[in-house]
């Protein structure tokens, strides 16, 4: 508003146009309205400030989002991605973080999973739908009802219409009665679609002409009911099993080949009269039944018998006397026959040592032996008991025409044991070793005054009563081999001590040790060398398995015979017998430095084991041949004392151990003595070894 406006002019005055006279008036405020307060901003300009920030929130949008596309198999599948996804072209816009996805296709399998968008660049994936499974509609030409089978497996199907297979190509096979399978390979295209398969059926079967004589029998196969015969019947190809029958006639059952579509007719199939049956039944029961000569059973039985013709029975029994009968029945017939066997007795004296026995036969208290018993012409068990004895048990089968007799030994408990320990065995190595019991007390050593006595031939009063296995011969180089397969015992001046059969030389006491452990392993005992990083540090006493003799067992088993202690392996006394053993002899001339100039054994160094006739006990080379090593430690008695030693097995700890017997290289009257004593711990060339072990 000017101030002109504000001072209209007055029509009572003149109108003064060259001075304007401006008067105050009384200000009067604007009334105020108590309703609101006016607005800082129009609407109009809200509007446009919220256009502006929208704006802004799409560039940030714009300026963050990364695309997430689907690449999908179909192509047209529709995706859905959770939380705030703008569709964009062929994916979608979204603000990096972790999102849901489905995918879905008609005739197909929906498929969801979740996707991480990140910021730093777009996301694509790829997700490829499954189809649905198809459905198979099978059509046959003739309609019949059908199995079917997808790849060999019969699936569940209806009506022919086959659900849910999946999708691809698969083998169609279509099954029915008395049609040939049809088959054929489909692809199944999914999707949840229905597709047709026609399929032409061909017989399989054929027309087999069938008659009988008499007529009028019937005919089945695998228990249907064809018809009677004359017969024209249609048969499932295959091998068929045809039953004929008629009354009181015996059924026939004959095998058919049948091949679809080729037609056949059989040999007239002539029908024999039925068997009768004879009920059989015996006192007592359990007879053996033969018919004409052939075995049928024991009674009681049913005896299908042919009818119209003569049986020849036979009824036997163990302690009676056969019975034979002749029968004939006839077809249909249903007969009984009783049949009394008479038992057959036969004696037997049974006596026993000691006498006086008690006598059991079949579990009960007969009698006494010395008795005389009639007994059924059967098998019976024999039990002969005497208090402090073991039981003697036998079998036998009295005889009507002769006397027979059981004479029974009792043992002992301790007799009876022993009885079932084998007198000699072989050992895992394949050497030979005899059972040895000794029960005797003998001194070992020899007295100062034997000529040729060593100072360590010390007198020892032994008692020797456990007992041991020995080995026959000493151990070989075969048999060492199979412990150490490269051992050589080598040579003497060109003569071989390395032959299979030639005691095993040239190995130390230790070595000999390991070997008896190492058989001991092998043959499932108890080591009796205690070891420590391949050398022996102690033995147990109490193990069952191999090792070498002890001398208290060498001593007795080379010089004990009847009581008395033998001088030399031949006898007491010199020259050496003929034939005696393996010692220094003539032919070792060019080995040795003194040899038995009369002597000749035929070995200028050792000789087969078992070359030499063995001792009284059937041990060979207890003297010459090779020296054998002893389990025992060496030591030397006082001789001050003769306090009896049982069983002695040397002490636990030594340096040396003791050598027994004379070897190859003796011909001095000291080592060919059975008392000479050696010792020593590291190998040599006349000195080997044999086993022993204990008996628990």
């Amino acid at each position: 508003m000017t101030a002109k406006e504000a001072v209209p002019a007055r029509d009572s005055e003149p109108a003064n146009e060259e001075v304007s006279v401006i008067q105050p008036i009384g200000f009067t405020p604007a009334p105020v309205s108590s309703g609101g307060r006016k607005l800082l901003l129009s609407p109009k300009a809200i509007a446009v400030v919220g256009c502006l920030l929208l704006g802004v929130l799409m560039l940030v949008y714009l300026l963050v989002a990364r695309s997430l596309i689907f690449e999908t198999q179909p192509s047209d599948a529709k995706v859905t991605v959770s939380g705030l996804a703008l569709p964009l072209g062929d994916g979608h816009l979204v603000l990096p973080g972790h999102y849901s996805y489905t995918v879905s296709a008609t005739g197909y399998v929906s498929q969801s999973g979740e996707v991480e968008v990140s910021s730093d660049r777009n996301s694509r994936h790829a997700v490829k739908l499954q189809r649905l499974p198809g459905h198979l509609q099978v059509v046959t030409e003739p309609n019949v009802p059908v199995r079917i089978l997808v790849n060999g497996a019969e699936v569940e199907s209806e009506a022919g219409l086959a659900a849910a297979i999946p999708a691809g190509r698969k083998r169609i096979t279509v099954l029915t009665e008395r049609y040939l399978p049809f088959s054929k390979e489909v692809e199944i295209e999914g999707l949840d679609n229905t597709q047709t398969l026609k399929a032409s059926l061909r017989p399989a079967w054929a027309n087999v002409h069938i008659t009988s004589n008499p007529a009028g029998a019937t005919v089945s196969v695998e228990g249907k009911i064809l018809g009677t015969t004359p017969l024209t019947a249609e048969l499932v190809q295959g091998d068929r099993l045809v039953d004929i029958s008629l009354p009181q006639h015996k059924t026939v059952q004959v095998p058919v080949p049948v091949t679809a579509g080729v037609d056949q007719t059989l040999q007239t199939v002539d029908l024999s009269a039925a068997d009768g049956t004879l009920r059989v039944v015996s006192t007592p029961p359990g007879a053996s039944i033969t018919v004409n000569g052939e075995y049928r059973g024991q009674t009681p039985m049913d005896l299908d018998l042919a009818s119209n013709s003569r049986h020849q029975l036979r009824f036997f029994l163990d302690g009676y006397s056969t019975v034979e009968r002749a029968v004939d029945v006839r077809a249909g017939d249903l007969r009984d026959m009783t049949v009394e066997l008479v038992p057959v007795f036969g004696k037997v004296a049974i006596t026993s040592s000691p006498a006086d026995a008690q006598v059991f036969i079949d579990g009960k208290l007969a009698g006494t032996a010395g008795q005389t018993f009639t007994l059924p012409t059967r098998s019976h068990s024999i039990v002969v008991r005497k208090a402090g004895y073991e039981d003697y048990q036998t079998t036998i089968v009295p005889s009507s025409k002769l006397k027979q007799s059981v004479r029974a030994v009792l043992l002992t408990g301790e007799q009876a044991r022993w009885s079932n320990v084998p007198a000699q065995i072989t050992h895992g190595a394949g050497g030979k070793m005899l059972l040895m019991r000794p029960n005797a007390e003998f001194t070992m050593g020899s007295s100062r005054r034997e000529q040729g006595r060593r100072a360590n031939e010390v007198l020892r009063k032994i008692a020797l009563d456990r007992p041991f296995y020995i080995g026959t011969t000493e151990v070989t180089n075969r048999e060492y081999r199979r412990y150490q397969r490269m051992h050589s015992s080598s040579h003497t001046n060109g003569v071989s001590l390395d032959n299979d059969s030639l005691p095993v030389v040239n190995i130390s006491w230790n070595d000999a040790a390991l070997f008896c452990n190492w058989l001991s392993a092998r043959d499932g005992l108890k080591e009796v060398y205690r070891t420590e990083r391949g050398r022996v540090v102690g033995f147990d006493a109490s193990a069952n398995g191999y090792r070498m003799p002890t001398e208290a067992e060498w001593a007795w088993a080379s010089r004990y015979e009847r009581g008395a202690m033998r001088k030399f392996p031949w006898g007491d006394a010199l020259p050496v017998g003929k034939n005696s053993g393996n010692y220094a002899d003539s032919s070792a001339g060019q080995i040795v430095p003194a040899v038995l100039r009369t002597y000749n054994d035929r070995y200028a160094a050792t000789a087969p084991v078992a070359s030499f006739p063995a001792n009284h006990l059937g041990l060979y080379d207890m003297g010459g041949n090779v020296s054998e090593w002893i389990h025992d430690l060496y030591t030397i008695g006082t001789g001050l004392s003769l306090k009896r030693e049982e069983n002695p097995v040397g002490p636990q700890e030594g340096d040396y151990h003791v050598v027994r017997g004379s070897s190859w290289k003796h011909a001095g009257l000291t080592e060919l003595r059975l008392s000479y004593r050696d010792y020593g711990a590291e190998a040599r060339n006349d000195i080997g070894f044999r086993i022993a072990r204990w008996v628990n």
